[in-house]
């Protein structure tokens, strides 16, 4: 089941859902009325039944036996369920106008990008880091998103006071 795909099919395949989803807010009455707030508990099951899976997934992975093909193509599917639920939150944000599907995708490759300088900002030549070391870099990258974070907040509500 395996295959690999060039980025240009990815794009294409993401576009393409992305406009079936937004068909369905147009078209479909019960995608038409969905919230955040309806599809909240959608996420949390789509989220419990992916943790399953990935579990399932992980101790089939010993051996190359149906029960093993099943469980990837039972993960793949809740994988494909928990994508729908963040496109389908993104529909309802470039409706109503909050935010966009690019700005979700802009926004997590930042924060993979920030948070992985061992990765996308050290010499090639220079050793990788010690666990010790990444658990020290990655208290300080959480510690620096908190505060900006907080300042963020604290710079919205100055606005609105």
């Amino acid at each position: 089941m395996t295959t690999e795909r060039n980025p240009v099919d990815l794009g294409r395949r993401l576009v393409s859902l992305h406009q079936v989803i937004t068909r369905l807010r147009r078209e479909c009455p019960w995608d038409r009325v969905q919230t955040h707030a309806t599809l909240a508990p959608y996420a949390l099951d789509e989220a419990s039944e992916l943790a399953e899976a990935l579990q399932t997934a992980e101790d089939a992975l010993t051996g190359d036996t149906a029960e093993s093909a099943t469980a990837i193509e039972d993960l793949v599917e809740e994988l494909g369920d928990v994508l729908l639920q963040v496109l389908m939150n993104a529909a309802i944000g470039e409706q109503a106008g909050t935010f966009t599907l690019a700005e979700v995708l802009e926004t997590v490759e930042a924060k993979m990008l920030r948070r992985h300088p061992h990765v996308f900002e050290r010499d090639p030549n220079a050793p990788e880091p010690t666990d010790d070391e990444l658990s020290a870099q990655w208290e300080a990258i959480k510690a620096a998103e908190r505060e900006a974070r907080a300042q963020r907040i604290a710079a919205r509500e100055a606005r609105t006071s």
